[in-house]
């Protein structure tokens, strides 16, 4: 349900009317703000900013004299509170409800006393009559959406102030409006609400409430996170309610039922559909199935180890009757294990990234010029291709994020030219505890951040309140007074949705590349690092993983970088020839260097432990054979044995002989191969030591020396 649908459906008066909480809250309304009749020449200039005036407009009078008791001062009250939390009060519409209410109650005496004796709907409708009475005819569309807008929050503001229960008892929990609310210091989500009031049985609402309380307050969930169980909870709600009689909180009568009660429960939910974002409509993830499933065992196991205290707390002793087996629902296996593995076609590839790098100046060119007129989320988009973070931890940067590098790594000017690392960007690591948050960074992206900084400045700080400090370095443009809300996330899904319909970007393989989902530029960043051959563990590290595991869902290794690395370590083809090898030798051929029977003097023998060799000595000239450049002092020594064999043998033939041994001598021939393999791989290796620096493994490079002179024995030449 909808948050504007939210106060038609209140099952409970606590938001109601009450005059020593509005004689409390009038109190402390500042003195200049504390009136029914407000005007612009009796606030101080700094207040001015908080409201925003027509075009021509250059005071304001507020005459919430005009509305009767107490809604004049429950008006005020509320013009006052939004100004507190950042917000801006906007005249026009506000001196159009004014003057709507005043005419409504004119027309209906009935209506007299405060604005929570009627919902918001039924208000609506009785401006509506007012409005038409008035200038006979009916209101517009924009009428209503403005002077609805202002009604419903300022309504919501109302009964958040008269609702004394505890905020965990209440059926929508706004941490904006509600500070009690325990948050970390910096909540990516801090300003979206939590809405139960759709959430049945009412058994089931008020212990689920009751445990994202205990949750939130111990740590073990974050307001992102009781989000997300939130969701996946009202999936259980829904299927209980629609059974009949529907089941009480223990579920079943027979604790040895329970499970093949629950058991029922797991069809509904693979049954369940996306209702909302681009997938709406298409069958649940596997991942996403498995976690409707997990936050309800999590929950029901919570309430069973916590029984008596829900009991107590809730005043439900039904809870009492839970048993060990609701705190296992489902077996091993029952639920599934889907694997948690990126979508194919999560990287974006370098035709693709190079055309949205090319094209992300439309962004931040204004819109008259064709562009989209947004130079936040332009560096937003800039500083997270270039780094990877999340979205979260770009958006949520601090004011100044940047930190000097001591005096031993700081670079000189030429080397802070050519890319090197110039500072340290802090940010908020708010998924993973304990996980780095800081990383290095070069000149470009401190000139990124600097951009930023000068741009708020002139932009946004003249919408500042009077000696406000801005909390982030990218901020919210509305309602963002106090400068500490950050650019909202959904904003800038938007503008990139509408960006990448615009552009029709589109990767090598002709794919229209949906870049709107940034966390794909975050997948990208890792493949891009681990291709270029950076450590797995500094990866990790950048990434700020705690695990080599969780890094390798995000990267996917290229195909080129594959085979170069495998040819590196395991010894394996340079001239890109398959070995065919069985499955159950592999293991024991990535163990050569622990097995005498493969280790040659000049390099090592491939030939799988389940064959045998049926080359005898000509181990130079075997595709089998394989050698490194550790292996070049005996290889280049041998080389050397083998001119001086042949020198002395051809002097003892032509002694015997009276003439030279020929080229065709089957010995001659022999040790000729031998020779010319010898050079093959003594060059390939030293080349490749050249170029790569490491010892770099090659296999059969003596190959073409048996092959060569097999060819010109049939060539007759």
């Amino acid at each position: 349900m909808s948050a504007k649908l939210l106060l038609e459906n209140m099952r409970d008066t606590s938001g109601y009317f009450q005059q020593d909480v509005l004689d409390s809250a009038w109190a402390a309304v500042p003195e200049r703000f504390r009136t029914v009749d407000l005007a612009s020449d009796g606030l101080e200039p700094t207040d001015l900013g908080a409201f925003t005036l027509g075009k021509h407009q250059h005071s304001f009078r507020l005459r919430f004299s005009r509305l009767p008791a107490p809604m004049d001062r429950e008006m005020a009250w509320c013009c006052w509170r939004l100004v507190e939390l950042g917000g801006r009060v906007p005249v026009g519409s506000l001196q159009s409800l004014i003057n709507s209410l005043a005419r409504a109650v004119e027309d209906h005496p009935d209506l007299r006393g405060s604005l929570m004796r009627r919902t918001p709907r039924e208000w609506e409708r009785s401006l509506a009559a007012a409005y038409a009475r008035h200038y006979g005819r009916l209101p517009g569309k924009g009428w209503g959406l403005n002077t609805g807008t202002v009604l419903r929050r300022y309504y919501q503001m109302l009964w958040t102030v008269y609702d004394q229960r505890l905020w965990w008892q209440r059926e929508v929990w706004d941490p904006v409006l509600d500070p009690r609310i325990p948050l970390r210091a910096h909540e990516p989500m801090g300003d979206h609400s939590l809405y139960f009031q759709s959430l049945h049985p009412l058994w089931l609402r008020h212990g689920f409430q009751w445990y994202l309380k205990v949750c939130l307050e111990t740590g073990d969930l974050t307001w992102t996170t009781a989000r997300a169980r939130r969701s996946g909870i009202q999936v259980f709600g829904d299927w209980i309610n629609g059974q009949h009689p529907a089941p009480p909180t223990w579920l079943r009568d027979d604790p040895a039922e329970v499970r093949a009660f629950m058991l029922d429960y797991l069809s509904p939910v693979r049954a369940q559909t996306a209702r909302s974002g681009p997938n709406r409509g298409k069958p649940l993830s596997a991942l996403r199935v498995n976690d409707i499933i997990t936050d309800v065992e999590k929950f029901y196991a919570h309430m069973t180890d916590y029984r008596e205290t829900a009991a107590r707390v809730l005043e439900e002793p039904a809870w009492l009757r839970l048993t060990p087996y609701h705190a296992i629902l489902w077996r091993h296996g029952e639920k599934g294990r889907p694997a948690v593995q990126p979508e194919r076609w999560e990287v974006i590839d370098d035709t693709a990234f190079s055309q949205i790098m090319t094209n992300l100046h439309l962004l931040g060119t204004p819109v008259e010029e064709g562009g989209f007129g947004d130079e936040q989320v332009m560096r937003i988009i800039m500083l997270q291709a270039r780094l990877g973070r999340r979205i979260s931890e770009i958006r949520m940067l601090d004011r100044d994020p940047l930190s000097a590098l001591n005096q031993l790594t700081r670079p000189d000017e030429q080397d802070a030219a050519d890319g090197a690392f110039v500072a340290k960007l802090r940010y908020q690591q708010t998924k993973i505890e304990q996980a780095p948050d800081s990383i290095l960074v070069d000149a470009e992206v401190v000139a990124i951040i600097r951009a930023q900084q000068q741009w708020a400045d002139t932009r946004l700080g003249p919408r500042w309140a009077a000696g406000v400090s801005p909390k982030y370095l990218f901020l919210a443009y509305k309602m963002n007074r106090n400068a500490d809300k950050p650019y909202p996330v959904e904003r800038i899904h938007q503008t990139l949705s509408e960006f990448a319909s615009r552009l029709g970007i589109r990767d090598s393989a002709g794919r229209l590349v949906d870049f709107n989902r940034t966390h794909r530029f975050r997948h990208t960043k890792a493949t891009s690092l681990l291709n270029a051959g950076v450590p797995l563990h500094i990866v990790q590290r950048y990434f700020g993983h705690l695990s080599p595991a969780m890094l390798m869902h995000y990267a996917q290794t290229l195909a080129e970088t594959h085979e170069r690395e495998f040819l590196r370590y395991r010894k394996i083809t340079a001239d890109a020839r398959e070995l065919s090898t069985d499955p159950r030798d592999l293991y024991d051929m990535l163990e050569l260097d622990k097995r005498t029977d493969r280790i040659l003097p000049n390099g090592l023998c491939l030939l799988p432990p389940r064959q045998a060799c049926a080359k005898g000595n000509a181990c130079l000239t075997c595709d089998k054979f394989a050698t490194d450049a550790t292996f070049l002092p005996e290889l280049t020594a041998q080389r050397q044995r083998t001119a001086e064999l042949i020198e002395e043998r051809q002097q003892a033939f032509t002694a015997r002989t009276g003439q030279p041994m020929g080229e065709e001598n089957v010995w001659l021939s022999g040790r000729r191969q031998e020779q010319d393999a010898l050079g093959r791989i003594i060059l390939k290796l030293e080349q490749t030591r050249l170029v790569d620096g490491p010892p770099q493994a090659v296999r059969g490079a003596g190959v073409d020396a048996r092959t060569d002179a097999i060819t010109r024995s049939q060539d007759g030449t």
